[in-house]
């Protein structure tokens, strides 16, 4: 029997929009964020103490220090080295939500999307409706589950990611994926979010 003539456990509409895409960048790109975060941070700190060594070193011998290219090359590194933590904070995810929604314009003609997630007892059938396309995967195959505050992220084996938006279902309720997803998965890491 086909999966559009079974009676789905439950559904999940998703539409896409540019707070989605950014909501979904954050949480994929959280760990990156720290990782960058400390070593910029860190290297910050190290090139700042260099600094003013080099500035007290000028001052002890009564030279004056901006007329040394040593101390421009390295105002220069600090400066950019704090863009790095900038730009992975304030402008990667905007850029990365504005190029989904672009490609999404391209392929289906519009910048939104509408996507139904059907929960069967065996699998999950994924539809795209601006595409009609269709991807299905049994919950062996699921690897991670995470919640962040409107999204439920999916990780699949395959290195897919499936977007569900905690407000989206029909036939149960945020809490009842959990414990959907609980008695399905047991095997996967699932990190949900504390009460609201």
């Amino acid at each position: 029997m086909e999966e559009n003539e079974r009676k789905a456990i439950f559904t999940n509409t998703v539409l896409t929009s540019r707070e989605m895409h950014l909501e979904l960048y954050h949480s994929v790109r959280a760990i990156w964020y720290v990782i960058v975060s400390a070593v910029s941070v860190g290297f910050l700190v190290w090139m700042g103490l260099q600094l003013r060594d080099l500035i007290l070193a000028y001052e002890e011998a009564g030279e004056s220090v901006l007329s040394e290219p040593v101390f421009w090359m390295t105002v220069l590194g600090l400066a950019m080295w704090l863009f790095i933590p900038v730009w992975a904070v304030l402008i990667a995810p905007k850029r990365y939500a504005n190029r989904q929604l672009r490609r999404h314009a391209e392929s289906y003609g519009t910048e939104q999307a509408e996507l139904v997630n059907s929960f069967f007892d065996d699998a999950v059938v994924l539809h795209n409706q601006a595409s009609n396309g269709e991807m299905r995967f049994a919950y062996s195959s699921v690897k991670k589950v995470t919640e962040t505050k409107n999204l439920f992220l999916i990780w699949t084996e395959q290195k897919q990611i499936v977007v569900l938006s905690r407000r989206g279902f029909d036939g149960t309720d945020a809490a009842g994926f959990r414990r959907f997803m609980d008695e399905k998965c047991p095997n996967a890491k699932r990190k949900w979010r504390k009460a609201d």
